[in-house]
């Protein structure tokens, strides 16, 4: 797999190009042929299953020159190759100015937003803002935020993107429409990664891999990726043939490298997957490591289904302990020794 390959077919800002997500354009094109947009819309979902797309194809539906009978924008419009090479005047997409472990939307940032909102829009249009992730707005940025939220001036659209609701501020998330995105399924994922130059194989794990989400996949870099899938699969041999010992070590090397561990660790999932969905009698085509189809056989034919099970759910807790910002190297110690029953 090659990066040109993940990446060659390049997004653009319509609807018509957006996977997945029908029920949310279903209801956006209905509100633009109605004429009732709300003022602020806050799109929820996990990351990378199209939020940023559909607000970038509603900005370009709302400046289109020519739109469909869809409303969808037409794509050959001024407006519309504007928006598609990114240098539209009128949408202005506000990240985080600050990186690290707590990156942050900074009241300066809105407070320019604020100013831009006391002129027209620049070209006559819809001047639509995207707040992306919402849950960096620190506490100025988001009381500064309200005040525009509660007095919003004409042809402005301002889109918010967030992960769930509870992470912001309520008096944020109650002016806003609320709109929930979905995981993507599978079966469309692998079919996209295949028009975009992957083959069959390689489609279907980053498929099982990306938990409904196609952005992740896609920021994955291939060679790292398959130095890490090669790595897995030494470890998860090293753990059943070594000590307590060779369980520390590697949950060390995890914990120096947090940056891998998620990934890491849904590959192992994807292992022990595998294993019960064979044990199962599962159709072979399900698996995500197909290329390990052999070895996946030899163990299957075990049928430990129960010592799988528990390392699943050893893995699912050892994740969620890891989000919750728990000591990684405890969870990491304990997970190695789980791994090696």
């Amino acid at each position: 797999m090659t990066k040109e390959a993940a990446v060659s077919r390049a997004s653009s800002p319509f609807f018509r190009d957006i996977l997945g997500q029908e029920r949310v354009l279903r209801y956006l094109k209905a509100a633009l042929g109605e004429g009732r947009l709300a003022h602020a819309y806050l799109f929820l979902g996990p990351e990378g299953v199209g939020k940023e797309s559909v607000a970038r194809a509603l900005a370009a539906a709302l400046n289109c020159e020519a739109p469909g009978e869809d409303g969808d924008a037409c794509g050959g419009c001024p407006s519309c190759k504007r928006m598609a090479a990114g240098t539209h005047p009128d949408l202005h997409v506000i990240y985080p100015a600050s990186e690290g472990r707590s990156p942050q939307i900074k009241i300066e940032q809105i407070r320019e937003f604020r100013r831009l909102t006391a002129y027209a829009p620049v070209a006559g249009g819809w001047r639509v803002a995207l707040i992306k992730p919402a849950e960096a707005l620190n506490d100025e940025a988001a009381n500064a935020l309200l005040k525009t939220l509660e007095e919003p001036p004409p042809q402005h659209l301002l889109i918010l993107t967030a992960g769930v609701e509870a992470d912001l501020f309520p008096t944020v998330v109650s002016r806003c429409q609320k709109l929930a995105f979905t995981p993507l399924p599978y079966p469309l994922i692998q079919a996209e990664l295949g028009r975009r130059g992957l083959d069959a194989a390689q489609a279907a794990l980053l498929a099982a891999l990306s938990g409904g989400s196609l952005g992740r996949v896609l920021a994955l870099e291939p060679e790292e990726f398959l130095r890490q899938r090669r790595q897995v699969f030494s470890d998860l041999e090293g753990l059943r043939r070594g000590d307590a010992t060779a369980a520390l070590d590697w949950a060390q090397r995890l914990a120096k490298d947090p940056a891998a561990t998620d990934l890491v660790l849904r590959l192992t999932q994807l292992w022990y997957r595998d294993l019960l969905l064979l044990a199962c009698g599962a159709p072979e085509g399900l698996l995500a490591h197909q290329d390990r189809l052999a070895e996946l056989k030899a163990e299957a034919a075990r049928k430990e289904t129960k010592l799988w099970l528990a390392k699943l759910a050893a893995l699912s807790a050892a994740q969620r302990h890891l989000r919750a910002n728990l000591n990684p190297e405890l969870t990491l110690d304990l997970l190695g020794f789980r791994l090696q029953a």
